[in-house]
């Protein structure tokens, strides 16, 4: 959360789910460099933990997944970002 408050200091916004899927159609090759994490779309399961979309390679295909929000975000993650206009 204080990343998203920089975030939005710096005049951007955490992209949404559209917004990583039509980056994903857009550039295929990208999530199989690494994660890719939209944390502006967030579900929120029944018992309170929040969740977001991430475009992932397992290393047989594509695919989307679903993250926790409180996880550890390693260095290998990318979070895309919009600018706000």
């Amino acid at each position: 959360e204080d990343a998203i408050a920089e975030l939005k200091k710096q005049g951007f916004r955490p992209a949404k789910i559209e917004e990583l899927l039509a980056f994903g159609e857009k550039y295929p090759e990208e999530q199989r460099k690494y994660p890719i994490v939209a944390l502006g779309s967030v579900w929120r399961s029944w018992g309170g933990s929040r969740r977001v979309a991430a475009l992932w390679d397992d290393g047989g295909g594509r695919d989307l997944r679903l993250r926790w929000f409180e996880d550890d975000w390693y260095g290998f993650y990318r979070f895309l970002v919009v600018r706000e206009s």
